[in-house]
């Protein structure tokens, strides 16, 4: 068609192979998604694009996109709730911890404009909107896991990582999720390292949805100015 991008279809629409309503669907959705992103509408193309095409909304906003990860008392919906939520926001890791200052991560919510996870859509999501008792987060989200998938990779978050070699601090290269809900009810019982340990992990967690998702980026030709991820994992420690 030698149609390039979406001015050259306005500009050309006699080239779109397409008549009648078929036409006028694709046209009116050009025009609504020019407005969009001159709008700065990030939650029209998370709603627009289908999951596979998610990548490109990383590519346009990956410097406005908050990343974040949670951690839980556990699996069950009735009893568990958030114990740590941790965030990569612009540039600066915040975490949120049960009893001292987890409500102030609505607030990074409210500060943010995209926000992405690995498998938010089934797990960290709706853990959040239980944990705080909203009816939906109110921010557009994206989540990893299907770019991931729709990439090529399959699995959990840490098997990409050994895909991609992101090799996290030792101390915590082995803590899995279970460990994690462990980890919260020894600190409950009055052990301040397994404290210290969980909220690690969860910045792990979420330092590793940003460096897998610049990876994938890096995939398709789109360099973003990400630090190394030996500079990245000291942030940890922030």
């Amino acid at each position: 068609m030698g149609l390039s991008n979406w001015d050259h279809c306005l500009e050309e629409t006699g080239k779109i192979p397409m008549k009648g309503t078929r036409l006028r669907k694709v046209i009116d959705t050009l025009e609504r998604s020019k407005e969009a992103l001159a709008a700065g509408d990030i939650a029209y193309f998370v709603k627009a694009y289908p999951a596979r095409e998610h990548w490109r909304i990383l590519a346009q906003y990956f410097d406005r996109v908050t990343w974040f990860d949670i951690e839980t008392t556990g699996l069950s919906w009735h009893y568990s709730h958030a114990s740590v939520i941790a965030a990569w926001h612009r540039g600066k890791m915040y975490s949120f911890v049960h009893g001292e200052n987890l409500d102030d991560f609505l607030m990074l919510v409210d500060d943010s404009e995209l926000l992405v996870t690995f498998n938010g859509n089934c797990f960290d999501i709706p853990f959040i909107e239980k944990t705080f008792n909203i009816p939906e987060i109110s921010r557009p989200h994206v989540d990893l896991r299907w770019v991931a998938y729709h990439e090529g990779y399959r699995g959990g978050l840490k098997s990409i990582e050994k895909e991609m070699d992101i090799r996290r601090p030792g101390e915590i290269r082995d803590v899995d999720g279970c460990e994690a809900v462990d980890l919260y009810y020894r600190w409950q019982a009055g052990d301040r390292s397994a404290r210290d340990k969980l909220v690690a992990y969860c910045r792990a967690d979420a330092l590793s949805v940003y460096m897998v998702a610049s990876r994938i980026l890096a995939r398709r030709g789109i360099k973003n100015d990400v630090p190394g991820d030996a500079e990245l994992f000291a942030a940890i420690g922030e």
